[in-house]
């Protein structure tokens, strides 16, 4: 009995080890098969096989059928097909992972393209915020801009700047301001203030209306007699003639205090056509006529000399492309005064690129150069006035969150004349807080 006891032991014991073998070399093909599925359903979704993906994926499923990532990429094919089912399959692999970017970004992107654009929203905000993935952010970004544009723009924008500026030659002029030179020679800290608020009162699809101001206030920390303060209101409207073309047309009115004195004030119109020529490819094509008014004061008795007109005609690239934004331009303008001394014909050409960078950095360069050849004689010599003027400028903006940010900048400014006084050269450091709503 004992002998025939260990026989059976050893053969139930034999019994195990096959079932055990069996049971492993049918779950090692399973997952060999499961493997082959994932690996040419994700081939075919690179070459665009949605169909043949959608098979495989499913396939893989069969042999998992609760696998994440399976069910993920049946959903992402599904919805490269347009397939109702891509809704289910993509809220199926979110149920087991909320917090996965990717599956944050497809069922936005699903969402887009099923026009419900408030439900794309919220998931492709939600895959900016959790993804660590620049590639996958900037896909989010952008069809959040477009998602923005679907649904209707704000009736209102505020941007807030708060600053300061170390300036090497504080000369009569603000960033955002084409006054006339006067040149101080001295170096100062300042800081500066700017505002611009926009309100739509009409919104459509062929175009839109709005109203705008603008507020820069500079506070030196020892000449305040050079403190400006800049006022513009501003009234725009843009027709959309066709998809690729569109008119637009603006009028504003700016006010200038330097120190405590009035110094001009000016009307402006502005109507420009703008070529849309493709995916990131844009020409604006544009007229400006401003008039303006020069008011006397104690520092600068003479100033209604300057009264008179400014007639200014331009072109200017816009060019997209993956990272890199680019501008490209070229604007003749003619002053006419009182004084003819005052009075020229300018030529302008400038470059500008912005670059987005990892971890929501963006790089911005800007390079510039101004000619103006005046028509009398100057007062300060017995020949005409020339100057040639370089501008350069870099900065680096840190996006913090969606609506505040942090900017570093330096622009260095050389102006060449052929009379010596009014040759310069400046540079200024400037450090921005920015706030968006």
């Amino acid at each position: 009995m004992g002998g025939e006891d260990t026989k059976d032991m050893k053969y139930l014991q034999l019994m195990a080890l096959a079932v055990f073998l069996s049971i492993s070399v049918c779950a090692y093909a399973n997952e060999a098969a499961y493997e082959q599925h994932i690996a040419r359903g994700i081939a075919d979704m690179g070459d665009k096989s949605y169909i043949s993906a959608i098979e495989s994926f499913r396939a893989a499923l069969k042999e998992k059928p609760d696998d994440y990532r399976a069910t993920l990429y049946l959903g992402i094919a599904l919805s490269r097909t347009k397939d109702k089912g891509a809704e289910a399959a993509l809220k199926k692999a979110f149920s087991t992972n909320p917090k996965e970017p990717r599956i944050n970004l497809e069922l936005g992107v699903y969402y887009f393209d099923n026009n419900r654009y408030d439900e794309a929203k919220g998931y492709l905000s939600n895959a900016m915020k959790l993804s660590q993935d620049d590639e996958i952010k900037d896909r989010a970004e952008e069809y959040l801009a477009v998602v923005g544009e679907k649904v209707g723009k704000k009736k209102w924008l505020l941007n807030i700047s708060l600053g300061g500026q170390y300036d090497t030659n504080v000369i009569l002029t603000a960033d955002t301001t084409p006054l006339p030179e006067g040149i101080s020679g001295k170096s100062d800290w300042r800081g500066i203030i700017e505002l611009n608020g926009r309100y739509s009162f009409i919104t459509g699809q062929s175009g839109g209306a709005s109203i705008g101001y603008s507020l820069y206030q500079s506070i030196h920390a020892r000449l305040n007699d050079f403190d400006i303060s800049y006022h513009l209101l501003d009234l725009t409207a843009s027709y959309a003639v066709k998809p690729y073309l569109s008119l637009n047309g603006s009028y504003s009115f700016e006010y200038v205090f330097v120190g405590s004195d009035s110094y001009d004030y000016a009307h402006s119109v502005y109507p420009s056509l703008i070529i849309t020529e493709g995916k990131g490819f844009s020409t604006i094509i544009g007229y400006r006529y401003k008039n303006k008014n020069f008011i006397d004061s104690d520092t600068y008795q003479t100033n209604s000399d300057k009264d008179g007109s400014n007639h200014l005609a331009g072109i200017t690239q816009n060019i997209s492309y993956s990272i890199i934004h680019s501008r490209l331009g070229y604007a003749y303008d003619k002053e006419i005064t009182k004084k003819d001394y005052w009075d020229y014909d300018g030529h302008k050409g400038f470059i500008d690129f912005r670059f987005k960078l990892p971890y929501r950095f963006s790089l911005d360069l800007y390079g510039e150069y101004n000619y103006r050849e005046y028509s009398g004689i100057n007062p300060l010599s017995n020949i005409k006035r020339k100057d040639g003027v370089y501008t350069y400028s870099a900065s680096i903006t840190k996006a913090i969150t969606d609506s505040f940010g942090i900017t570093v900048g330096q622009t260095y400014i050389d102006n060449g004349s052929n009379i010596s006084y009014y040759n310069y050269k400046r540079a200024i450091t400037s450090l921005f807080l920015n706030a968006r709503f």
